[in-house]
């Protein structure tokens, strides 16, 4: 005859499990905590750090605005008196040659003619969006003899087209051919001639006004 006795208590017994399921959750929360806690830190110190790198960079923008604004107010200054000396340097290179012009126009103009009026008229003119120096030479003369209509058409063609003028005539017609009434030569004749130039560009701002901010 056999007899077993059992002389642990119920409370005694230990779990067949070497490690209980208790004690692996209390780990973990304790891991995940101590994780949590981690990226707090690191959030809050990057939110601090963050914050006073923006303070600095205000700081050292209030700083530099005062040169800012002087370096911009230079700079305009500066293409200010560029776009001058462009305008003046432009002006100047439209001039037309009147000496040549005129000593041209005393060796074109036959013994037969004579000029009784010269009127040069000069305006400033948009020519594709730059403004351009326009001007415009009207001549009043009379012509007498047999030839007196051909040596006009002659003198027009001349102011058209041969030197010093074709270089810059763009035009050049005779306007009006009457008989003139208070001359009883034979043939006699007056005229208008009209001659356009060919328009002179200026210049174009190369540089625009800064915008202030």
């Amino acid at each position: 005859m056999n007899l077993h006795v059992n002389l642990l208590l119920d409370s005694e017994r230990r779990s067949s499990s070497r490690v209980s399921g208790k004690f692996i959750l209390k780990i973990a929360a304790a891991v995940a905590a101590l994780v949590l806690s981690v990226f707090a830190a690191v959030a809050l110190s990057g939110a601090r750090s963050a914050r006073q790198v923006r303070l600095f960079a205000e700081q050292e923008k209030k700083q530099l605005e005062p040169v800012f604004r002087a370096v911009s107010d230079l700079r305009q200054e500066m293409n200010d008196l560029q776009n001058i000396t462009n305008a003046v340097a432009a002006w100047a290179a439209s001039r037309p040659d009147w000496p040549g012009l005129l000593a041209g126009i005393r060796s074109a103009v036959p013994p037969n003619i004579q000029l009784s009026r010269l009127t040069m008229n000069e305006n400033i003119s948009m020519v594709d969006g730059v403004p351009a120096r326009v001007i415009t030479l009207y001549f009043q003369g009379r012509a007498v003899g047999a030839r007196s209509e051909t040596d006009v058409q002659e003198l027009e063609k001349i102011l058209r087209e041969k030197p010093p003028f074709s270089e810059v005539m763009e035009l050049a017609r005779v306007s009006q051919f009457d008989a003139a009434k208070a001359d009883d030569r034979q043939n006699a004749r007056v005229f208008d001639l009209e001659c356009r130039f060919k328009p002179r560009k200026l210049f174009k701002p190369a540089v625009q006004p800064l915008e202030k901010k």
